[in-house]
């Protein structure tokens, strides 16, 4: 029976292969390939255990799954597409005026903050129309994950 850090050190190399912030159940279905009887439950403490220690970002969207990526750096910027639900990372520096105007305005303690882009990514608006492109949201993002 393979040890937990060996399906940490899996899951850390599906990751960076894979720059999509998947869901969990993707992960782990990912990661059954080489390891038939890892668990959901291995997974998500796994998962866990690598977000509270800075090497994963959580997404976690309302009510919907929450997606996880490497964290390259812990403030940085996403664009969610909301034809294809694909979750790029943006290469643009953070805004850190953004965390003192608050803190000066509100009072409050800012230690971090997150913010996301919706539209439709390059992707899908430069692609030719075809059938993937009007599928129902629920299959195009089973089929991107």
């Amino acid at each position: 029976m393979p040890r937990p850090f060996q399906y940490r050190d899996s899951i850390l190399a599906l990751l960076k292969d894979n720059p999509i912030h998947p869901t969990v159940d993707w992960i782990h279905a990912q990661l059954r390939r080489g390891h038939p009887r890892v668990s959901l439950a291995t997974v998500y403490r796994t998962l866990r255990t690598l977000v509270a220690e800075g090497t994963l970002c959580e997404l976690p969207f309302g009510t919907s799954e929450s997606r996880f990526g490497l964290t390259l750096e812990q403030k940085h910027y996403h664009f969610i597409c909301e034809q294809c639900h694909k979750i790029y990372d943006l290469p643009i520096r953070p805004r850190m005026t953004l965390e003192r105007s608050v803190q000066a305005e509100t009072g409050h303690q800012v230690r971090r903050h997150t913010m996301e882009f919706y539209g439709v990514c390059r992707e899908c608006t430069e692609g030719p129309a075809s059938v993937t492109s009007l599928r129902p949201p629920r299959e195009q993002k089973e089929k991107t994950e």
